[in-house]
């Protein structure tokens, strides 16, 4: 991975890292490392820095300074000299500066760096569970975070759902000095992007990013594809560069077959062969679990995409992924609806976006009464922390959704259900799209403009195809796995054990119980996926942690 003068793409699947700064155990981190998995191994160490990676480091770095690094997600392009530069090319990794060592994270804040301190050392990890099961004692849940989990689905900020882990935030260092940690986020430079792309001139470069971004891959790769504009976009860049090996789609779950519907005609234009996948009922309990743990417990969501996750892993193939494409495309996205857009009052704004991102449920409201008010308050401070320091930027609410959904939320699929099985590769994180994307005006953003100006340069027979954005959607007439007798039978035992148990909505505990089942509300579907996913947690870590305290949520 350190040929230089062209460009190298991943290994086998998402990068497996881990290490520590400072006054370190050694043994500790080897500890990390076997938790990780056996191809993980020392790759650095001296007195202040260990190093552990699966695979050879990225180097990078000029006579004076230089580091070793990871990337996920993106080619690596081979040049840059100092760790601003490694980020933006999409790295993360330990700076060697003299006898200083610092650690840096990504640009686009994909590839997860999470540390914990204890004594005058910090230990890091891409996963959290090695630094859960290194710890020389109990820790503690984050009632903030889990708080924002049950209300808006994911973890604002840096929180984890441990008090004592936490995620180092994009184009950050962390550092150890005279045995404290210390954090320095310059300014995040996607913050500052000067709009001056009309349409036509963002569309041909967002397509000619794409193209070059799949010539540096260089091999051929899976593509999965569903009825929205971002899989099939991928779909044609891979194919116009001859590296689409097939397309597969995946149930959604959701009573009918309409994204599958809606690919076929895509596939069948590209000339490639549609694989479909759905999962099976007697399969759901194992396929939720699974979710739950490559997710690392920290994005509601049902287990639909499971089998799309089984079946790469038995291949020898990169996966591609949308992630972010919709955010840095999409004016008219779902979620930006017209108070988030209020340049006259960025609070509400903040406030607004908040709201509109939990307009598909509300799972706090699955709790009993007196505890939905602390929880929804607690995610509510949480996120506007996060969006206090976009507010009043030109770019706030497109920037202050990728930071709070797309980093700590979906990029979980990509980095863990999938990554963790799969090479995956994700184009619209790169930072050349990004800055482009951002550099439109808002006149060429306007009623989706950038899908149809980016297609136009790439493939227009594809863009008009049907997609979901256009095509009307049944009303759900098919069985639902998700509600089937399996998967509701996992979800009642779960919740019955638990620091929640006995605090449930009681329209959802009767709902747990009947048979024959009808809907469920929204707001019910995704507080039953929350709670399920806190126990799930609970239960896999309760002997690593202090007595976890409903009262200390409300208190």
């Amino acid at each position: 991975m350190t040929t230089q003068g062209r460009a190298v793409f991943g290994g086998l699947r998402s990068p497996l890292v881990c290490g520590a700064l400072g006054r370190h155990d050694r043994d500790r981190v080897r500890r990390m490392a076997a938790a990780l998995g056996a191809d993980v191994r020392i790759q650095h160490e001296d007195r202040t820095a260990t190093l552990a990676l699966d695979r050879e480091p990225l180097r990078w770095g000029d006579r004076r300074h230089g580091g070793l690094g990871w990337i996920e997600g993106q080619p690596w392009r081979a040049g840059p000299t100092t760790w601003e530069q490694a980020s933006t090319a999409g790295a993360c990794g330990l700076v060697l500066d003299g006898r200083k060592r610092r650690l840096h994270s990504s640009i686009n804040g994909i590839g997860a760096v999470y540390w914990m301190v204890d004594g005058d050392a910090v230990y890091f990890s891409s996963r959290i569970d090695p630094l859960v099961q290194a710890a020389p004692g109990p820790l503690t849940i984050d009632w903030d975070a889990w708080s924002s989990i049950i209300a808006v689905r994911f973890p604002a900020g840096d929180r984890t759902p441990f008090a004592e882990i936490r995620r180092l935030e994009p184009y950050s260092t962390l550092s150890v000095e005279r045995g404290r940690p210390v954090l320095e986020s310059p300014p995040w430079p996607w913050l500052d992007v000067e709009q001056h792309l009309d349409r036509h001139e963002a569309g041909a470069a967002l397509a000619r990013i794409l193209l070059e971004t799949a010539e540096a891959v260089d091999r051929p790769v899976l593509v999965p594809l569903s009825g929205g504009r971002d899989s099939r976009m991928l779909a044609c860049t891979f194919a116009e560069a001859g590296l689409a090996s097939r397309a597969i789609s995946v149930a959604d779950d959701e009573g009918d077959t309409h994204e599958e519907d809606l690919a076929r005609p895509v596939a069948d234009a590209l000339g490639l062969e549609q694989e479909r996948l759905a999962a099976d009922p007697a399969d759901y309990p194992a396929n939720w679990q699974a979710r739950a743990r490559l997710v690392e417990h920290q994005f509601v969501d049902h287990a639909w995409l499971v089998p799309l996750s089984r079946h790469v892993a038995r291949q020898d193939l990169p996966i591609t992924d949308g992630l972010a494409m919709d955010t840095m495309l999409g004016h008219g996205t779902r979620f930006f609806v017209e108070e988030t857009l209020d340049r006259d009052d960025a609070r509400r704004a903040s406030l607004a976006l908040f709201d509109s991102m939990r307009q598909y449920g509300r799972g706090h409201l699955a709790l009993t009464e007196h505890l939905r008010g602390p929880v929804e308050e607690r995610a509510r401070a949480l996120f506007l922390g996060v969006a206090e320091q976009f507010e009043g930027a030109p770019e706030q609410t497109r920037l202050t959704f990728y930071r709070t959904r797309t980093v700590r939320g979906v990029a979980s699929y990509a980095t863990g259900l999938l990554g963790q099985r799969a090479s995956v590769v994700a184009p619209a994180i790169g930072n050349d799209f990004v800055v482009t994307s951002l550099a439109a005006t808002t006149e060429a953003r306007d009623l989706d403009h950038l899908y149809v100006a980016t297609f136009d340069a790439l493939a227009p027979h594809i863009g008009r195809l049907p997609s979901t954005a256009t095509a009307e959607r049944r009303a759900p007439h098919l069985p639902r796995v998700w509600r089937s007798d399996p998967a509701v039978d996992a979800h009642r035992k779960r919740i019955a054990r638990g620091p929640l148990r006995g605090l449930v909505d009681p329209e959802l505990r009767a709902w747990l119980r009947s048979s024959p089942r009808g809907e469920l509300s929204p707001d019910l579907r995704l507080g039953m996926e929350a709670i399920s996913l806190l126990h799930s947690w609970w239960w896999r870590y309760r002997d690593r942690l202090h007595e976890v305290d409903v009262r200390d949520l409300v208190g």
